[in-house]
């Protein structure tokens, strides 16, 4: 059931044939079915991709996960996304990078770095986490548009570019 599950995935990610209404729900039925995610919501032209395939590179999806439309996300360095957490339209999320010793970048040596983002973590529309960030703390804001270069703490509010605190969550509703 899991190959079927595989094939499905690999089927409707990014296509916008799949953001008809009924068709829809067979992709987010494939995405929670192949991660293992119990209430993922998947928008429209999602991309969920290692885009450098490595034997030890994985996602972990928690549960009742929102992720936009148009969002990209990399998990060739290994991605675990807490429980409860959203995901806007358009965040782009990456796990690696390339060393830039080499001046033909295709040669140079990919260098991946595992990402966990906590619960109650809310990431703004077209916010982009860079792969120099290791972790983004349980009840952590991204503003929208903003530029993620480094760890944010639980609860911390961050905005601009690159991101920096500008604020701090009120620890209500756990």
């Amino acid at each position: 059931m899991k190959k079927i599950y595989k094939i499905l995935f690999i089927l409707t990610r990014g296509l916008s044939f799949f953001s008809l209404p009924y068709l829809r729900q067979v992709r987010t039925l494939a995405y929670s079915k192949y991660f293992n995610a119990k209430n993922l919501y998947v928008g429209e032209s999602v991309v969920i991709v290692p885009s450098h395939y490595h034997k030890k590179s994985y996602i972990k999806i928690g549960e009742n996960v929102s992720i936009g439309s148009f969002t990209l996300i990399d998990y060739s360095g290994s991605l675990i996304i807490g429980n409860n957490t959203t995901i806007s339209e358009g965040v782009k999320i990456y796990t690696h990078t390339h060393k830039l010793d080499n001046l033909d970048i295709r040669k140079s040596k990919i260098i991946r770095n595992k990402l966990e983002i906590g619960d109650y973590v809310w990431i703004g529309a077209n916010a982009i986490i860079l792969p120099s960030v290791s972790k983004i703390g349980k009840g952590a804001v991204i503003g929208a548009g903003s530029v993620v270069t480094k760890d944010v703490g639980n609860y911390e509010i961050v905005a601009g570019n690159p991101a920096k605190k500008i604020s701090q969550r009120e620890r209500s509703g756990e």
